[in-house]
């Protein structure tokens, strides 16, 4: 997606876009702060606007604090370098010239933000985030109850309820929805929409993990598969859950487990594949089975039920519960999974609780804990078991 939108701001800047591309490009625009910050900023690093100056070690910082602030926008940045290097010489030698250009840059730009912008109505937006180590409880202005786990972000437009009722969402969320029969609930995540009306599920869509999952607890929704590369978005014509299932949408090709089903774009079920013959098919994964409801959103409860969770997930879930990383020092610790209840027990007080059943050994200190296979405890476990 950056690197069409790039191409569109480069093809701006050079007077070749077309008026499709050029309304794309506006929608974009006007779609969130972050990227008219970004638009204007090149075009104003394209007409010179920063770089009245004599020090190209100046102009250096210029770039690297543009590169710094959107990383995701590298390979458009790089094609305005060349230009700025060109136009070391004139600011060294035609100061007056160059302080025109950037005074026209700095009006056509404003005719630009007059006439170009506008064409989509600016929407502002409402956010609320879950720090790690927290968690956040918030109800829609349309009675909508959404609790939000730790490390998850939750966007909104003012105009919600108004028109739609659409949300943004990353990270792991229970939503409890109110009916409103002719506005679907809509929740947006990287690869996928989940529709609803009126009912309660789950979502989660963490950025760092390969699986997208929804789980249904009651009533109906509706799960589509978005492909970001393409215009209309939509993949398929989306997969309608029952209560008590879980879907898995996996952002890349990625190793199934024993008993998952693959589900194709078209829907048609087929029989269990190996991770092979699934990366040779080129589809998306899909997987749709049942779940148990009550452990899976245990983590919103007071006593948080974990359950054959390996390790590595482990402590991915504790980082995320009290804020302090986790490294594993040993992969022969990879193998071992842990079930239990955690009700009100500190970081110390579960790691004590895994020493019981897992050969494992930990030190805490610098703002990180790092856990160690002890062979020791295995082997008194192997004699006591």
């Amino acid at each position: 997606m950056h690197s069409r939108i790039d191409d569109m701001i480069i093809s701006f800047l050079r007077g070749t876009i077309s008026d499709e591309e050029k309304d794309k490009l506006a929608e974009w625009i006007a779609s969130g702060p972050e990227n008219k910050t970004y638009f204007k900023e090149v075009y104003q690093v394209w007409n010179a606007a920063d770089l009245l100056v004599k020090d190209e070690t100046k102009i250096d910082q210029v770039l690297q604090r543009l590169k710094s602030k959107h990383q995701n926008h590298l390979a458009a940045i790089e094609v305005i370098v060349p230009k700025i290097k060109r136009l070391q010489y004139f600011l060294r030698k035609y100061a007056a010239v160059v302080l025109l250009s950037v005074i026209l840059g700095a009006v056509l730009y404003a005719l630009i933000e007059k006439a170009f912008l506008p064409k989509v109505p600016q929407i502002a937006y409402n956010e609320i985030t879950a720090p790690l180590g927290s968690k956040s409880n918030i109800h829609l202005p349309d009675g909508t109850e959404v609790t939000l786990n730790a490390g998850s972000k939750l966007t909104y437009g003012m105009d919600y309820g108004n028109k739609t009722r659409e949300v943004t969402f990353i990270g792991e969320g229970y939503f409890k929805v109110a009916k409103q029969k002719n506005k679907p609930f809509i929740v947006h995540t990287f690869k996928t929409s989940i529709q609803a009306l009126g009912t309660e599920f789950n979502v989660k869509a963490y950025p760092d993990e390969n699986i997208i999952e929804t789980i249904l607890v009651k009533g109906s929704v509706l799960v589509n598969e978005i492909d970001p590369s393409k215009n209309s978005g939509v993949k398929n014509e989306g997969i309608r859950l029952k209560p008590g299932e879980k879907i898995r949408i996996y952002k890349t090709i990625a190793q199934k487990t024993q008993n998952e089903t693959i589900v194709a774009d078209n829907q048609t079920k087929q029989p269990s594949l190996t991770s092979s013959q699934v990366s040779a098919t080129g589809q998306s994964v899909v997987h749709v089975a049942k779940t148990d409801i009550h452990v899976e959103t245990s983590w919103k409860e007071k006593q948080w039920i974990i359950q054959g969770e390996d390790l590595q997930s482990l402590a991915v879930l504790l980082y995320r519960k009290f804020g302090l990383p986790i490294q594993i020092n040993d992969t022969a610790l990879y193998k071992y999974k842990f079930s239990g209840i955690i009700e009100n027990e500190t970081l110390e007080q579960i790691f004590s609780i895994l020493k019981l059943t897992i050969p494992i050994s930990y030190t805490i200190n610098k703002g990180e804990a790092i856990w160690y296979f002890n062979g020791r405890l295995e082997k008194n476990y192997k004699e006591a078991y």
